[in-house]
């Protein structure tokens, strides 16, 4: 079965970008195929320090650095602080761009999709192009799909922290669209 991680960016609980990730989270829970969905707390990741990583990580760093690495595709929804991805975010890709004791970084060649989700009304449109950036220095793959940005995404997160307006549903099913096409288009492996 197919391994899905979704991480949002923002690691307040009532996030525009935690809605997002609700929302997908949904979507791939009412398709006929069948996957293996969990969501990436980026709370367990320590500010990057060499002198860490050289100690092994903590327990909590090297379960989420499996999580990913054990993933077939990792969908990630950035909030754009000052046009830039949250530190939060830059600090897990930067963890997960390093294999540790592994034979390979968790991100190395892993399919990975950017939506982004602001207050605004453009939806931290131009943060994706330097997530995509970070993500192919750290060896991600990018799943071609129409990029989605949700703005205006506070008031449209409902009290069950989903978003339910149509056209946002439809851009979220359109992406789930593009990561179940790449799933089924790619012989899936044990993960190493």
């Amino acid at each position: 079965m197919p391994k899905i991680v979704l991480a949002s960016g923002s690691i307040r609980r009532e996030s525009a970008n935690a809605a997002v990730i609700a929302t997908v989270r949904r979507l791939l829970e009412q398709r006929d195929e069948s996957y293996e969905v969990t969501e990436l707390s980026l709370r367990h990741f320590p500010l990057f320090d060499e002198d860490l990583e050289s100690d092994g990580g903590t327990p909590e760093l090297l379960a989420a650095k499996a999580q990913v690495a054990s993933a077939d595709v990792l969908i990630i929804s950035s909030p754009a602080y000052n046009g830039y991805p949250s530190g939060v975010l830059k600090n897990a890709l930067d963890w997960l761009s390093r294999p540790g004791d592994a034979d390979r970084a968790p991100l190395e060649g892993l399919p990975t999709v950017v939506v982004s989700a602001s207050p605004g009304p453009a939806g931290g449109e131009n943060v994706q192009p330097h997530v995509r950036q970070i993500l192919g220095n750290c060896g991600a793959t990018l799943i071609d799909c129409e990029q989605v940005a949700v703005g205006n995404a506070i008031e449209l997160r409902t009290p069950e922290g989903v978003i339910t307006e149509p056209s946002v549903v439809k851009a979220l099913d359109g992406l789930v669209d593009a990561v179940a096409g790449h799933l089924a288009a790619t012989p899936q492996e044990a993960a190493a």
